[in-house]
């Protein structure tokens, strides 16, 4: 009797257990939390949950002001991905953290742009003027390099930080001279309303928009990670296909009219399936080499202390995450 009692405790035990682990199984997983700031480049993600390509159940899109708070979010935790550029990517790792790039959104081609107030022509007369600039972020990346074309230094000007959605206000009430910046800001501002002394196009194929993930999100979540790649290129080809309706979709949010959206995507390069696949392969893959040549001239420039650990910070298993 002893011994059926006890048999009859350790059925009930294995059964609780495989209920448990079924509830678990069944429990569906939180989406993965994917930071943005506003940027035409990464306007495709939100055409995708619109039209029900990319399903907030997997992927949750976290709209922030700044690239400086998506930086800062991911820093903190609260968001598991992020679109960034490369030199961002770059600052992460440098901070210990080990965002994985699993695909490249855009390569801008004109779209990033220092302007200045009307009345100042050329570079060299930024000396002693107030530059602003998100000098935690990419704009600290596209200044240095201005300024390193124009034989100049930061010495030179007086920066003024300023967050991206600080660049239109500043910029019209003059509280600076020129500001760093890039697309919607320059429609905001009005084109007739400054004068552009830099552009993305004077260092072809530095400025690289990327999606990032954590690594141990990538390791957990691959089905979800292979889901979002296939949304970026599905999205790619509805665009393509119905550019009025999407350019009207993406200046509802960017606040611009939708010629000025199909003007900003002509200073993008938004990489298709194929050239995706190419910017990923090898070893090292193309990708794999920017990141290093680019982390070597942020050091040069002193925007790093150190080129961190840059292994594994792209993906070797695209597009099958």
């Amino acid at each position: 009797m002893h011994i059926r009692s006890r048999l009859v405790v350790l059925t009930l035990m294995l059964l609780a257990g495989a209920l448990l682990a079924a509830s678990f199984l069944l429990t569906p997983s939180k989406p993965i939390k994917l930071g943005t700031n506003l940027w035409p480049g990464y306007e495709p993600l939100y055409v995708a949950r619109e039209q029900g390509i990319l399903s907030s159940d997997d992927v949750a899109l976290v709209e922030l002001l700044s690239a400086s708070e998506v930086m800062r979010a991911f820093r903190n935790g609260a968001i598991d991905a992020a679109a960034l550029t490369l030199d961002e990517v770059i600052n992460l790792r440098v901070l210990g953290l080990r965002p994985v790039i699993v695909q490249v959104t855009n390569i801008s081609m004109g779209a990033d742009v220092i302007l200045a107030q009307p009345g100042i022509t050329s570079f060299e007369e930024l000396k002693g003027k107030r530059v602003g600039v998100e000098a935690t972020a990419l704009g600290a990346y596209m200044l240095s390099r201005a300024l390193e074309l124009n034989a100049m230094s930061l010495d030179d000007i007086d920066v003024v930080h300023l967050e991206v959605n600080e660049h239109a206000q500043a910029f019209r009430a003059g509280q600076v001279d020129a500001v760093v910046t890039f697309d919607p800001v320059p429609q905001q501002i009005g084109e007739d309303q400054s004068v552009q002394l830099f552009d993305s196009t004077q260092i072809p194929g530095e400025i690289v928009d990327v999606l990032v993930v954590r690594e141990r999100t990538l390791a957990e979540r691959k089905d979800t990670i292979r889901q979002l790649i296939s949304a970026w290129h599905e999205v790619l080809a509805f665009i393509d296909d119905n550019p009025d309706a999407s350019a009207r979709m993406m200046s509802e949010r960017l606040k611009v009219t939708p010629m000025e959206v199909k003007h900003s995507l002509q200073g993008l390069m938004l990489p298709d399936q194929k050239a995706s696949l190419e910017l990923f392969d090898g070893n090292p893959s193309p990708l794999q080499q920017q990141v290093e040549r680019l982390a070597e001239t942020m050091l040069r420039d002193d925007l790093i202390d150190d080129i961190p650990d840059l292994k594994g910070v792209v993906y070797g298993g695209y597009p099958d995450a």
